[in-house]
C-alpha cells in the first residue's frame, strides 16, 4: 500500500512550507463509497479565460466533427486481448462520464466551454465491478501540426481526469515530438495524486481544468509536430479533453501561482488562531511564474496584512531584477509581529507587479485575497467562515465508507492537527456538521499527541482528554456545529497535537458527518481517518487524508453539554462487586460507560442501552470511578472491586 505524502508543490512554497511526512498509509477510497461524500460542498472551479492568457491561436481543435479526427491514432497496447481496452472515443453528450464517475456528481458532467459540439474521453473504469488484473497503457496522437513562424507554442487544453490507482503526476503525460520518433514529456497536472476526492490535486482534477503548457523548446518554427496524450493507469475513473488551441505565448504574462500565509510553519495554514498560540514571527509567502515570452524585469511580490479594522498590520515584500520566460520567482519571509494585535478578521492582499505592468496580459491573476482569525477561544486549522470567496468543502461521515457488503456505521474517528506553540488549556472540541448529519448521531471528542498517533497507526489509544458522547439536537442542525467539553480539561505542553472525534450512528439510524475544509491546500497530516474494521484491502487503522477536517479546540472554560446534571433512574449493582457489575438506567438512549482507575486513567469503556453487565474481574482490587452518559447528563458513582481474578 503506498504511503500518503502530500506535496502540492504548486500550492506552497519552500522549505519553511516543506510538507510533513507522514507513515500513514492512503486511504484508498472503495469506489463504490458513500454518495454523502460527493458534490453537496463542491465549489465550482471556473476555467481561466484563454483569450486573455494566450496570443491569437492559429491552431485549434474542438472536436466538433462527430469522430476523432481523421488520421489521429488511438490505441492501448497494454491490455491483454480479450479484455476491455481503454481507448479514446468520441461525444456530444457532457454527461457520458458520469457513468465512469461513479456517482460523484462534481465529476459526472464535463464541464468544459464546448462539450456539447463534441469532446474526446477514455473510461479507464471499464465498467468494472473490480480492479482489472493489467494496466491500460492508452495513446493517442494527433497528425502533424505545422508551426512553422511561431517563435513560441503555447498548448492548451481543457481537460477532467480522475486517479485512483497511479498518480497523475507519474502516468499521465502530453508529449510532443517532430518525428514520431524523439519525444519531449510534459505533465499536465503536477499536483494530481490518488485518495480522498479533493479537487483539483487528489482524485479528480477541476471540472474543467485548462491545461496550459508552453512547448516551444520543441515545436517553435518547426513545420511538423505531433501531441500524444499518453495514460498508464490501473483501474482509474476517466480522462476528457476539449478545446485544444496552440497559440504564441503572450508577450508579458506573470500569475500568482501560489500564496503561504502561516504561524505555524511546515505548511499548516490555520483559519482561526488564538492570540497565545502566535510565535514573534509569521510567515508570509508568494510566487509568481513568468508565463510571457519575455523576461519580467524588477518583479515584486508582496503580501500585506490588514487588521480588523483595516488598517496594515504587517507585510513582506522581495524585488527580483529579472524572472526570465517559464521561471518562477518565489518569496518566502519571516515577519515578526507587531507587540499587540487585536481578536478580529486579518485580510492578506497578495500581488505581484514589474516595470511591464501597462503590457501585462491578464491583471486579474496578479493578486489573490486570504485572511485569518484570532479568537482568544478557538483554534482552527479549517477556514470555514474565514477564508474570503467561496469555500470547496466536502464532508467525512458515519456513512462514507463501505459498500454493498460492508457497513461501518459506529467507530470512525476523524483527526485533526494542531501545534500549541505555548502552554495552554482546552476545555472542549467544536465539529462543523455537513448536509447529511440526523438528530441523534454522536460523537466523543479526544485529544492525542502526534507521536503516539504516528507511534501505533493501527490503534489509538493514550487520550489526553475526553468528552462524554454528545448526542447531535435540533439547535444543534439549526447552527451547524456540535460543541462537546471534556470531563477534565486538557492541560497542553507545547508540542504536536490530534483533535478527534469519533463517530456513532446507532447503527446506521443517525449519521453524523463532520466537514473537510479544501480551500486552502494543507500537509497530508492535517487530517488522519482511523477505520475500526477493515475495507476492501484497508485494514483497521490510521490513515492520511490532508485537507483540514473543521475540529476546533475551544479555550472557553463555560463550555458545557449539560453534563453537570445527573442521569436520572441509573443503578449500579453489587457495589461493592467481586468484579461483575450491572448497570440500569432510566435513558432511552444509547449510553456509554466508563471505568476509571485512582490516576484518572480509562480502564474499560463499553456502549449499551438500557441495561449491561460488564466483567471487571481482571481488574486489581480497590476503589474506581464509574462514569455513565448520555450525550445530553451523565452520573458518575464511586465504585469498590473487593475481590479479582487471580493471576
Amino acid at each position: 500500500m503506498r504511503k500518503f505524502y502530500s506535496s502540492a508543490l504548486a500550492l506552497t512554497l519552500g522549505s519553511l512550507a516543506a510538507q510533513a511526512q507522514l507513515a500513514h498509509p492512503q486511504l484508498a477510497l472503495p469506489k463504490s463509497h458513500s454518495a454523502a461524500d460527493n458534490a453537496a460542498y463542491q465549489a465550482p472551479r471556473p476555467a481561466a479565460s484563454q483569450a486573455e492568457e494566450r496570443g491569437t491561436p492559429w491552431y485549434t481543435e474542438d472536436f466538433s466533427g462527430g469522430t476523432i479526427p481523421a488520421g489521429w491514432t488511438n490505441v492501448d497496447d497494454l491490455t491483454p486481448m480479450g479484455d476491455p481496452n481503454v481507448l479514446w472515443v468520441w461525444s456530444n453528450d457532457p454527461a457520458a462520464v458520469g457513468v465512469a464517475a461513479l456517482g460523484y456528481t462534481p465529476s459526472s458532467i464535463f464541464g468544459a466551454t464546448t462539450p456539447a459540439n463534441g469532446y474526446l474521453w477514455c473510461n479507464s473504469d471499464r465498467g468494472l465491478a473490480a480492479a482489472p488484473a493489467s494496466d491500460h497503457h492508452t495513446v493517442l496522437t494527433s497528425t502533424a501540426i505545422d508551426c512553422s513562424g511561431q517563435p513560441s507554442v503555447q498548448l492548451s487544453f481543457q481537460s477532467l481526469i480522475g486517479v485512483f490507482d497511479y498518480d497523475a503526476a507519474d502516468n499521465v503525460k502530453l508529449r510532443v515530438s517532430t518525428d514520431m520518433v524523439n519525444w519531449t514529456d510534459y505533465v499536465p497536472f503536477p499536483c494530481l495524486v490518488t485518495g480522498a476526492a479533493s479537487p483539483p490535486c487528489t482524485r479528480w482534477s477541476a471540472n474543467p481544468q485548462t491545461v496550459e503548457l508552453d512547448i516551444s523548446a520543441v515545436a517553435a518554427n518547426q513545420p511538423t509536430v505531433y501531441l500524444q496524450w499518453e495514460w498508464l493507469g490501473g483501474w482509474e475513473y476517466f480522462w476528457a479533453i476539449d478545446d485544444i488551441q496552440l497559440a504564441p505565448l503572450p508577450q508579458y504574462e506573470r500569475v500568482l501561482i501560489s500564496s503561504y500565509v502561516s504561524h505555524a510553519g511546515d505548511g499548516f495554514e490555520f483559519g482561526r488562531i488564538p492570540r497565545t498560540q502566535l510565535p514573534t514571527d509569521f510567515i508570509l509567502g508568494a510566487a509568481a511564474r513568468n508565463s510571457g515570452a519575455n523576461p519580467q524585469t524588477n518583479l515584486v511580490l508582496t503580501v500585506d496584512v490588514m487588521d480588523p479594522g483595516g488598517n496594515p498590520s504587517f507585510s513582506a515584500t522581495q524585488t527580483f531584477a529579472s524572472v526570465l520566460p517559464g521561471d518562477t520567482a518565489t518569496m518566502e519571509e519571516l515577519v515578526t509581529l507587531p507587540g499587540s494585535l487585536a481578536e478580529g478578521l486579518y485580510s492578506v492582499d497578495v500581488r505581484v507587479s514589474s516595470d511591464q505592468d501597462v503590457d501585462e496580459g491578464n491583471p486579474d491573476n496578479d493578486t489573490v485575497a486570504r485572511a485569518f482569525e484570532l479568537d482568544d477561544y478557538l483554534y482552527g486549522l479549517d477556514g470555514i467562515g474565514v477564508s474570503p470567496g467561496t469555500p470547496v468543502l466536502t464532508s467525512t461521515g458515519s456513512n462514507s465508507f463501505g459498500d454493498s457488503t460492508v457497513s461501518l456505521d459506529d467507530g470512525l474517528m476523524l483527526f485533526t492537527f494542531f501545534r500549541i506553540s505555548a502552554p495552554t488549556t482546552i476545555y472542549g472540541l467544536e465539529a462543523a456538521l455537513a448536509t447529511g448529519t440526523v438528530e441523534g448521531g454522536q460523537a466523543v471528542f479526544t485529544i492525542h499527541t502526534y507521536d503516539d498517533i504516528n507511534a501505533t497507526p493501527e490503534i489509538v489509544s493514550n487520550t489526553l482528554a475526553e468528552s462524554g458522547n454528545i448526542t447531535v439536537n435540533a439547535t444543534d442542525l439549526t447552527n451547524g456545529t456540535l460543541r462537546g467539553a471534556f470531563f477534565q480539561p486538557a492541560q497542553l505542553a507545547a508540542g504536536d497535537y490530534y483533535a478527534a472525534a469519533t463517530l456513532y450512528s446507532n447503527t446506521g439510524a443517525t449519521h453524523i458527518r463532520i466537514l473537510d475544509d479544501n480551500t486552502v491546500p494543507q500537509p497530508g497530516d492535517g487530517s488522519l481517518i482511523y477505520l475500526p474494521i477493515q475495507i476492501g484491502t484497508n485494514v483497521p487503522g490510521v490513515y492520511g487524508n490532508g485537507n483540514a477536517f473543521a475540529l476546533r479546540m475551544v479555550l472557553d472554560p463555560t463550555i458545557s453539554v449539560g453534563e453537570n446534571a445527573e442521569l436520572e433512574g441509573m443503578r449500579v449493582f453489587p457495589n461493592p462487586s467481586n468484579g461483575n457489575v450491572t448497570i440500569e438506567t432510566g435513558s432511552v438512549k444509547p449510553c456509554q460507560v466508563e471505568v476509571l482507575n485512582l490516576l484518572g486513567e480509562m480502564v474499560v469503556s463499553a456502549r449499551f442501552q438500557g441495561r449491561t453487565t460488564l466483567d471487571l474481574t481482571d481488574l486489581s482490587k480497590g476503589v474506581y470511578t464509574l462514569r455513565v452518559l448520555d450525550g445530553e447528563v451523565s452520573r458518575t458513582e464511586r465504585l469498590v472491586i473487593v475481590r479479582s481474578r487471580s493471576p
